[in-house]
């Protein structure tokens, strides 16, 4: 079977870096592909995706060295089953909260005896005809701590087997400390927290990062899975750039 080289990276305690795709958009996710990052990710949770454009987008990714992986909308066992099936090498689960929902993201992805993910889809055999049988540790899944509920029940959720890497959503913490748009101690205190745990229980740590700068600033901080920003906001920074170098024919 194809190896994932994210995993093989977080292994061996390295940084990755990616891509967050959500415009839905086929052309801009091949550009992504060929731009040398270690993965790029669909986002089905927040993104503008049909199935249609999910299967075109991995099946350009699945043809380049860029690991093509998913966030799922919700912790559900068919819609997990049905990304990896059309051909990502990983998901990003959100609102993982208890040990239990941590549990059922894990059945969800590995195949039995270690979980309940059926068996099927004809792409899968393009990775390598043992498909069925060695894809349980090649398959990236990452929870993602991201309540007050959850942050309480860290260790608890991320003890369990079978996760790869623990994944900070820091908007929606903000929201749910209630701290949201404001510096706060409290909310950098809480991902410090987290930092914390996942170095005691040797876990990979990733979060969604906003610009370059702070891809540097939590690389420095020990974590390796991070964004290096998304295609719509690449975008808006061109554009932002073009109303600096042309104040007078852009609209402020």
């Amino acid at each position: 079977m194809r190896k994932n080289a994210v995993l093989a990276k977080l292994r061996a305690g390295q940084p990755t870096y990616g891509l967050w795709l959500g415009t839905g958009s086929t052309l801009l996710a091949e550009e992504a592909a060929h731009a040398g990052l270690d993965w790029a990710l669909i986002d089905t949770q927040h993104g503008y995706w049909s199935n249609e454009t999910i299967l075109s987008t991995l099946q350009i990714l699945s043809h380049t060295e860029t690991v093509p992986l998913a966030r799922v909308a919700e912790n559900d066992p068919a819609l997990i089953g049905r990304l990896l099936d059309t051909g990502a090498f990983g998901v990003v689960v959100p609102m993982v909260n208890t040990r239990e929902d941590a549990q059922r993201a894990v059945a969800s992805v590995r195949y039995p005896p270690q979980g309940s993910r059926s068996a099927g889809g004809s792409r899968l055999q393009q990775f390598g005809s043992d498909y069925f049988l060695a894809a349980n540790p090649e398959i990236f899944l990452a929870v993602m701590i991201e309540t007050v509920q959850a942050l309480g029940k860290a260790e608890e959720i991320l003890s369990v087997p079978g996760i790869d890497c623990c994944f900070i959503g820091p908007t929606d913490l903000a929201l749910d400390m209630g701290t949201f748009g404001q510096p706060s101690d409290r909310h950098t205190a809480a991902i410090q927290s987290l930092v914390d745990i996942c170095k005691r229980l040797g876990m990979p740590l990733g979060i969604y990062c906003p610009t370059l700068e702070n891809v540097h600033q939590r690389t420095a901080q020990g974590f390796q899975f991070m964004n290096v920003g998304s295609d719509m906001s690449l975008f808006q920074r061109g554009l932002n750039e073009v109303k600096q170098e042309l104040p007078g024919l852009i609209r402020p």
